[in-house]
C-alpha cells in the first residue's frame, strides 16, 4: 500500500456539494465545498423542485480544481468515488442527454401518485419487499409521474440515473448503480437483491429502465477525457461505485460492530442499526423503521427517519426570532439548563411532519402538552430536546426487540456534535454511552475508502477500516439522570396513542 495515493470522495448533498482528497491511512488533505439546493422547474408548476444536474457537475468540478491546487498536484490520484442522497434520479438519452429534470425530494408533485400506489398494493406488501414504506417522495412514485406527466420522456429513454450515478455518468460515460442507492427506489426485491419485476409491471415500465445493480466498490468506469479536462483530475482514473449517505457515512465513522448504533442529526434524524438479514415486522411497520441494503455485502441497515433540528429551529424561529441564529442558540442552550430536567411538566410531541416518523400510525402533529401561565420559552427548548431523545430511545428499543440486535452505544454524527448539552442528553435518556468521531468529514471519508477498495489499495471494505484510526469522544450516561429521564420516558410513550382519535378527526378535516 503505497502511502503516496490520494483517494477522492465526491459527497452530492442536498445542501452542499463536497469533495474531499484523503490519503491511505485516512487522513484529510483537502477538503472543498460548494452550497447546493433544489431549484423551480422552469416552465413548471410554481410548486414543483429540481436540481441543476449541470450546475452541480460544475460545482463538483470546481471542489476538485481547488483541491488541486491546495495538494500541489493531481498526479497521485489513484481512485474516486461518489455518494448521495436516495430517491431522486431522471430519465436519460443514450447520448446522455437528460430528458427529463432531476425532480427534488423536497417537492410533493407525486402525492396522487402515492395514493394511486396505495390503492393498487397492500403496503404490508410493499414494506415486505422493498423494506420501505410508502412516501410520496419515493422513486416508484416519481417514476409513475413521469409516465403519467411526461411519457415522452420514458419512450426515448436509455436508463432512469439516480442523482449519484447522474455525476458517475459525466466523469465516466457509463450507466450504472449500485445496490444501497437502487434499495431507496422502493423498486427493488431487498432480500434477493435485484429490480422487483411486479412492482415494475404495477407501475407499467420495463425494469431495464434502470441499470444492472452493482455492490460498492466496484470500478465502474474511468475518467473520460471532457472531465478531465472540467475536473482537473487525471483522464483514465477509476471511478468506483459508492453508495448512499447514509451507509458511506457509517463506514466513514468506522462503523464495522453490530452493537453500536450509528445516530445521524440534522435537521432530521436517523438512527441505524446493522443487521445480516432483512426480516421485516409488523411493529417495524407501525413505528416507521425502513431498511436499506449497506454498503458491506450481505448486510442491512434498519433505520428509523425521525424529524429532530427541524423542529429546533422551528422553536428559534418563533421564540428566538429578534436574534441572529448564532445568537439564538447560544440563548436557547442558556434557558433551556435553566429549565432543569424534565422542562417543569412540559412535552413536546415531535411529529412536525405529517405521516411520517415513528407516530405515523397515530396520526400524529407536533404537539405540546403541559403549559401554563408561567411557562417559559427555555421549558419549550428543553421539553423538545428531551422529547428528540425520548423518540430516539423508543426507536432503538423498536429495533431491539424486532431483530435481536443489541445497542451497546450510539456513534452520533451531524450537526448534533457541536451541541454537548444535547450529545449527553441523549446518554442520559438512552441510558448508552455516545460517541462522537472526531474526524469531521466521514462521509467524503467513506467515499475515499470504497475508491481504495475499488482500486485495489485495501482488499475488502473490513480490511480498510482496521488499518484506520478512528478516534472518539465519549459522553457516559449519568445513573440518576437516566433513573429520571426513563419514569418520564414512560409519561411521553403514552402520549401519541391517548391523541390518536382527535388527530385523526383533525387529519380528516386537512384532508
Amino acid at each position: 500500500m503505497s502511502d503516496e495515493s490520494v483517494l477522492v470522495g465526491v459527497d452530492v448533498g442536498a445542501t452542499g456539494i463536497k469533495v474531499g482528497f484523503f490519503d491511505v491511512e485516512g487522513n484529510e488533505l483537502a477538503v472543498a465545498s460548494r452550497r447546493n439546493g433544489p431549484v423551480l422547474q422552469p416552465g413548471g408548476d410554481p410548486s414543483w423542485l429540481t436540481w441543476d444536474g449541470d450546475g452541480i457537475w460544475n460545482k463538483v468540478c470546481e471542489c476538485c480544481r481547488e483541491n488541486i491546487e491546495r495538494v500541489g498536484s493531481a498526479d497521485r490520484v489513484r481512485g474516486l468515488s461518489i455518494t448521495g442522497f436516495g430517491v431522486d434520479g431522471a430519465p436519460m438519452a443514450r447520448d446522455g442527454t437528460q430528458l427529463y429534470p432531476l425532480s427534488s425530494w423536497h417537492c410533493s408533485r407525486a402525492v396522487a401518485q402515492s395514493k394511486w400506489l396505495a390503492n393498487e398494493i397492500d403496503l404490508w406488501r410493499l414494506y415486505e419487499i422493498t423494506g420501505f414504506h410508502n412516501y410520496p417522495i419515493q422513486t416508484i412514485n416519481r417514476v409513475r409521474w413521469v409516465k403519467e406527466n411526461a411519457p415522452e420522456a420514458l419512450e426515448k429513454v436509455h436508463k432512469w440515473l439516480m442523482i449519484q450515478d447522474y455525476i458517475v455518468h459525466r466523469f465516466t460515460g457509463e450507466f450504472s448503480t449500485e445496490i444501497t442507492i437502487a434499495s431507496t427506489t422502493t423498486l427493488l426485491d431487498l432480500a434477493a437483491g435485484r429490480w422487483c419485476e411486479e412492482l415494475f409491471d404495477l407501475i407499467g415500465v420495463d425494469k431495464s429502465l434502470f441499470p444492472e445493480i452493482s455492490l460498492p466498490g466496484t470500478v465502474v468506469g474511468k475518467i473520460h477525457r471532457r472531465a478531465a479536462e472540467a475536473s482537473g483530475l487525471p483522464e483514465g482514473t477509476p471511478v468506483v461505485t459508492g453508495g448512499h449517505d447514509c451507509e458511506i457515512g457509517a463506514l466513514g465513522a468506522g462503523v464495522n460492530d453490530p452493537t453500536v448504533f450509528i445516530d445521524i442529526t440534522g435537521t432530521w434524524e436517523m438512527v441505524i442499526a446493522t443487521l445480516d438479514r432483512f426480516k421485516p415486522t409488523r411493529e417495524m411497520f407501525d413505528k416507521g423503521i425502513d431498511t436499506e441494503a449497506h454498503a458491506i455485502a450481505g448486510q442491512f441497515l434498519i433505520q428509523s427517519l425521525m424529524i429532530a433540528g427541524a423542529v429546533i429551529e422551528w422553536m428559534r424561529d418563533q421564540f428566538y426570532g429578534d436574534l441572529s441564529p448564532q445568537d439564538a442558540y447560544v440563548k436557547m442552550i442558556e434557558e433551556s439548563e435553566t429549565a432543569g430536567l424534565g422542562a417543569k411538566g412540559v412535552f413536546v410531541l415531535p411529529s412536525f411532519m405529517r405521516g411520517m416518523g415513528p407516530f405515523q400510525a397515530y396520526k400524529s402533529l407536533g404537539t405540546i402538552l403541559g403549559l401554563t401561565t408561567t411557562t417559559q420559552r427555555g421549558q419549550l427548548v428543553r421539553a423538545t430536546m428531551e422529547s428528540l431523545c425520548y423518540q430516539l430511545r423508543q426507536q432503538i428499543e423498536v429495533i431491539e426487540r424486532n431483530t435481536g440486535a443489541r445497542c451497546s452505544r450510539l456513534r452520533t454524527l451531524g450537526g448534533v456534535q457541536k451541541n454537548e448539552q444535547w450529545l449527553q442528553m441523549k446518554a442520559d435518556v438512552t441510558g448508552r454511552p455516545v460517541e462522537v468521531p472526531r474526524k469531521q468529514e466521514v462521509t467524503l471519508l467513506g467515499c475515499a475508502i470504497l475508491a481504495g477498495v475499488g482500486v485495489g489499495l485495501y482488499p475488502d471494505i473490513t480490511s480498510a477500516l482496521e488499518s484506520i484510526d478512528f478516534p472518539l469522544d465519549e459522553y457516559q450516561p449519568d445513573t440518576a439522570r437516566h433513573e429520571q429521564y426513563s419514569q418520564l420516558f414512560e409519561i411521553f410513550a403514552t402520549i401519541p396513542p391517548t391523541l390518536t382519535d382527535p388527530y385523526g378527526r383533525i387529519q380528516e378535516q386537512l384532508a
